[in-house]
């Protein structure tokens, strides 16, 4: 298990005054990459072998956002390696030890340069070590859009939504759909199936639909080939219906 201590910070919050839903899989994200970095198998091991770590799911739970100022421990650990998969799950906690958000990851071992999967070897694997799996619903990683996906908006990648592979960053596919689903609504579950990369230069067809208190907004590109899909689970969507803030 790798920890990590983090401050809720004024730029974090929203204007709920609770931490952006981005935020959570944005700390969980970086606290994967310090675990790897303290092993010595992070980004200077991965780099020169053409490798790295490509997220391809994220299921979220949230019992409660941390408010401004909360002090807070991230733990993330893997519990298991099949192929070139590593899953991984994260806790957030107070600074009173309640459990804030539970989660779960799956990443894909990746040769950057063909962009095809690497078995994880033997040795990377024994370096991370696996640890009890935590308890939660674990969904499937793929998500089923309902039908009538209609277009809400058009979203140019640019660079300042990049990573260092010049693709979008993870997190910020959450920022953006956390804007179509309505301000005063209670997110209960965020879900995010990665299907191809987006890069700087493209076009984002941004689409939503809803089903009881599930919302749905998914990226397309210009072709309408479906690229990224999110899902939100509302605690009460009746509440919300007609609200939206766009």
């Amino acid at each position: 298990m790798y920890e990590i201590s983090v401050r809720v910070r004024f730029s974090d919050i929203g204007t709920n005054n609770r931490l952006r839903l981005y935020e959570l899989p944005k700390y969980f994200q970086d606290s994967s990459i310090e675990h790897s970095e303290s092993l010595g198998i992070g980004i200077p091991y991965l780099r020169p072998r053409n490798l790295a770590w490509l997220l391809t799911s994220w299921q979220i739970d949230i019992i409660r956002l941390p408010g401004y100022d909360e002090r807070l421990t991230i733990r993330t650990w893997p519990y298991d390696f099949k192929g070139a998969f590593g899953y991984r799950n994260y806790e957030m906690l107070s600074s009173g030890g309640e459990v804030l958000v539970k989660a779960y990851a799956i990443w894909l071992h990746t040769d950057i340069q063909e962009m095809k999967p690497v078995r994880v070897p033997e040795e990377e694997a024994a370096g991370y070590g696996v640890e009890a799996k935590l308890d939660m619903e674990y969904l499937p990683r793929k998500i089923q859009l309902p039908t009538g996906m209609e277009e809400v908006d058009r979203v140019p990648v640019n660079r300042h939504l990049a990573d260092m592979y010049q693709h979008m960053n993870n997190a910020m596919y959450v920022d953006i759909a956390s804007d179509y689903i309505p301000e005063a609504g209670k997110v209960m579950r965020i879900r995010v199936d990665y299907r191809k990369q987006v890069k700087v230069g493209d076009i984002l067809v941004v689409k939503r639909a809803w089903e009881e208190n599930h919302c749905f907004v998914a990226f397309y590109d210009e072709a309408d080939d479906m690229h990224v899909s999110t899902e939100f689970i509302l605690d009460d969507a009746e509440t919300y219906k007609g609200k939206d803030n766009i």
